[in-house]
């Protein structure tokens, strides 16, 4: 082979060999290895609880833990407890909670300016009374299923905190 071929074969090889290198490194994945950070759950952190300036914190993620407790205990639904307390009251309900009232479990349905109180476990009406006039809870009876204070709580028998009235 003559030379000049030689060298027109070796200059090929080579450009395509650099050519090769330039589109790999053009394409290359990048050589560092992401590491993923996962929060520390083995050490206790306190997190400030927000208050919306009624000297009430909001712990809504606590609510919502005793509300979905409150309502596998329950044995009939907000629409049984609505239809029973508008059966009593002969109005429509304008917002039907479950509550833990005093250790009972019940639906408080609102009809026009009346609270009805609703067992949560078998229907029945527990009791009426006026929002506008003063109350004395300890005197509603207790319904058919019972559950202890809230881990938290304090100590005036409800898990919302007055928050929703």
């Amino acid at each position: 082979m003559k030379t000049s071929t030689q060298i027109a074969l070796v200059t090929a090889l080579v450009g395509t060999l650099g050519l090769s290198a330039l589109v790999r490194t053009v394409y290359a994945l990048p050589t560092q290895t992401q590491v993923a950070v996962m929060p520390d759950r083995t050490s206790a952190k306190s997190v400030p609880e927000a208050s919306d300036g009624d000297g009430e914190t909001n712990d809504d993620a606590k609510e919502k833990q005793e509300s979905s407790r409150l309502q596998s205990l329950a044995k009939i639904t907000p629409e049984q407890a609505r239809s029973a307390a508008e059966a009593a009251k002969g109005g429509t309900a304008n917002s039907v909670e479950l509550e833990n009232e005093n250790g009972s479990v019940v639906y408080s349905v609102i009809i026009d300016r009346q609270e009805v109180k609703v067992d949560a476990g078998n229907g029945k009406i527990l009791s009426t009374h006026n929002l506008k006039a003063e109350s004395n809870e300890s005197i509603y009876p207790h319904s058919s299923i019972q559950v202890s204070e809230a881990a938290g709580g304090d100590s005036d028998g409800e898990t919302n905190d007055d928050a929703k009235k």
